[in-house]
């Protein structure tokens, strides 16, 4: 059983890669209009990493970070939020599906659904954040001359990468399972994924205690960018937690991700067509 599980992956796996490619081949036939999205997309994500240094102008340090410091966590987060941009934005667009009667025909094909909706709208245009990510980490580290680096800190923040984008596509895809009973996505979700982007930018002391739980605890986004961050600035994390915490992420990003598909799933069985 095992092993036919394994096989059913490579071969979802496989199909992806072929569905993101028919995307990327077709978008790469407008080449001049697909880098100037991106270039533009770029520059206006850039515009939000300027926040930082505005806000510095005015105070010295917040809640004990310096610019730098916050500028790598904004960084950080924005990479991650960008991954899950990138992937998972067919999620976001799944409202749309279910208004269209579109997803009646997702479940005709011989394909997982959710492998559909995860390719539904692919844009090259998106790696303009993950490059805005990208060069405000290589700027922060210009401002963070005396940090220390070593392998379990590049680890710690490459885990809270990947563990953070698979954390925001399943707020959407929590979201986008709601659409089957609302049609429409509720605020909760927004708050939650552009809200949760903003917020997990800034240190999350700056916040009351009840939200720091909420973003460690209860939906745990401190584990995408705040934790490994700090544990790559040996701050102390909060509630009394240990700097490898951080090493955590995988397994918090595992659980909601499996919350997420299961709800998914429940939604999928009990899914009624929209009859157009």
């Amino acid at each position: 059983m095992a092993a036919g599980a394994w096989r059913t992956v490579a071969a979802d796996l496989r199909l992806y890669h072929h569905l993101i490619g028919m995307q990327i081949r077709a978008q790469a036939q407008y080449r001049a209009s697909t880098i100037f999205s991106a270039v533009s997309y770029f520059f206006v994500t850039s515009l939000e990493f300027a926040v930082v240094f505005v806000l510095f102008g005015s105070f010295p340090s917040l809640t004990g970070w310096q610019v730098g410091e916050v500028a790598l966590l904004y960084a950080t987060t924005s990479f991650t939020f960008g991954l899950a941009e990138l992937f998972g934005a067919g999620i976001d667009t799944f409202p749309d599906v279910i208004r269209r009667g579109e997803f009646d025909r997702v479940l005709l094909r011989p394909v997982s659904a959710l492998l559909q909706v995860l390719t539904n709208d692919f844009r090259l245009r998106r790696f303009g954040r993950i490059t805005q990510g990208a060069l405000g980490f290589a700027l922060a580290l210009t401002l963070l001359p005396g940090l220390r680096w070593s392998a379990a800190k590049v680890a710690a923040l490459a885990l809270g990468v990947l563990s953070g984008a698979v954390i925001f596509t399943s707020v959407l895809l929590l979201g986008a399972t709601i659409c089957f009973w609302t049609v429409e996505t509720t605020e909760l979700t927004s708050l939650f994924y552009y809200g949760g982007r903003e917020m997990t930018s800034w240190p999350l002391s700056i916040y009351s205690e009840a939200l720091q739980r909420v973003f460690v605890y209860v939906l745990p986004l401190a584990f995408g960018a705040y934790l490994p961050v700090c544990y790559a600035l040996d701050k102390a994390p909060p509630f009394g937690l240990p700097g490898a915490a951080a090493f955590a992420a995988p397994l918090a990003a595992a659980i909601v991700a499996l919350v997420a598909w299961q709800v998914w799933r429940f939604g999928v069985r009990h899914y009624q067509s929209t009859g157009s």
